[in-house]
């Protein structure tokens, strides 16, 4: 039987619980939006509401703007009428003495702790570190779900939006086609800026969207997602717009050959190190390895770039249920660049790519 919101929440929360009691924490004060919403449900603007957790309660504060919507949203939690960095609101609801408190210190600002410490009135404070999201890199069905859900949307869009790349339409108007699609399909909006990058742009990894018209012989790179349910999707594409400069079409059977090995070589257990290095080394073999400068994924949940990291010196175990991205790429300033990327998880030992209905073979439009 499926799971509520109550018991989904809860059983998160109480995950949270243990880790808390093995490092003799008290209680437990989160205030990153990401944590925020995965402990509670709550999916209102990051920073608007924070959690107090106790080994038998568990308090949410947020304004009268978010109060209706905490309500709905959030059933585990009780509802506090206060703004989310109310440390007087939060002080009340700690248990009594000198509780160990612990915090968010990746997440915090210098000075909202020092106010926290303030008003509080005591220096018993353990730094959380990444308890949060190490919880949070293992992915439950209900986040797997969503996750499907965000790449299909993103697969579905970007195969209507080629009809679109033609000669001398501009990179901007590409992606606010896209993104309209994402839109059109479910999306509450892209996971990030989206990226198009034609021609010589395409040596620019993270070359977003601009002015430049895309031209016959160029190669064009699309790194998008959607947003869906507060989950992100990750992928990238590169088309031919005409024939490409040979040159280019070696790179891209390259890249391709990387890519499809190192999703057929990851096994759940495996480093990170050791699957970036397994595509790596085809890049390097066939003499581009300088052009590879970034790693070969992340990982992929509420936000788009959290939990495990797959590249050189990462030592992430990409284990079942983690949902990563697999993108090696080779980029040549003032020739161009290639990128191809799918999200991958595992379940019971089988692979999933989830963002397969897009094809990969190079696509010369």
């Amino acid at each position: 039987m499926k799971e509520t919101v109550f018991e989904m929440t809860k059983r998160r929360t109480d995950a949270l619980r243990t880790y808390m009691q093995e490092k003799k924490i008290d209680v437990s004060f989160i205030c990153s939006g990401p944590g925020v919403r995965y402990l509670s449900g709550f999916a209102g603007t990051p920073g608007d509401a924070s959690l107090l957790i106790t080994p038998e309660k568990a308090f949410i504060f947020t304004d009268s703007r978010y109060t209706i919507q905490a309500g709905e949203q959030c059933p585990y939690y009780e509802l506090r009428s206060a703004a989310a960095w109310d440390f007087s609101a939060v002080k009340e609801c700690l248990p009594a003495g000198n509780p160990a408190v612990g915090f968010e210190n990746r997440e915090i600002s210098y000075n909202s702790f020092t106010r926290m410490k303030n008003t509080f009135g005591f220096d018993n404070f353990v730094c959380l570190e990444t308890a949060v999201a190490d919880l949070r890199n293992i992915k439950d069905d209900w986040e797997l779900d969503n996750i499907r859900i965000a790449c299909r949307i993103a697969c579905d869009s970007i195969a209507e939006t080629v009809p679109y790349i033609k000669d001398g339409v501009r990179e901007l108007d590409l992606a606010t086609e896209l993104e309209y699609r994402m839109k059109k399909n479910g999306a509450s909006g892209p996971s990030f800026d989206t990226i198009v990058a034609s021609g010589v742009r395409g040596a620019l990894p993270h070359g977003l969207a601009s002015e430049k018209t895309v031209k016959n012989g160029e190669m064009i790179t699309f790194d998008f997602g959607s947003l869906y349910n507060g989950y992100c999707s990750d992928m990238t594409r590169t088309f031919a717009l005409g024939e490409p400069d040979p040159e280019m079409v070696k790179i891209y059977n390259i890249v391709l050959e990387a890519q499809l090995t190192a999703i057929d070589a990851y096994r759940p257990g495996m480093r990170g190190a050791d699957l970036d290095k397994i595509a790596r080394d085809i890049i390097a073999d066939h003499g581009y390895g300088k052009y590879f400068g970034h790693g070969l994924g992340h990982g992929v949940g509420l936000e788009i770039h959290e939990g495990v990291g797959v590249g050189r010196n990462s030592g992430s175990v990409l284990s079942e249920r983690t949902v990563f991205s697999i993108e090696p790429g080779i980029y040549i300033e003032n020739l161009g660049g290639v990128r191809i990327e799918d999200l991958i998880t595992c379940l019971g030992g089988v692979k999933e790519i989830l963002t397969a209905t897009s094809p990969k073979a190079l696509t010369i439009l």
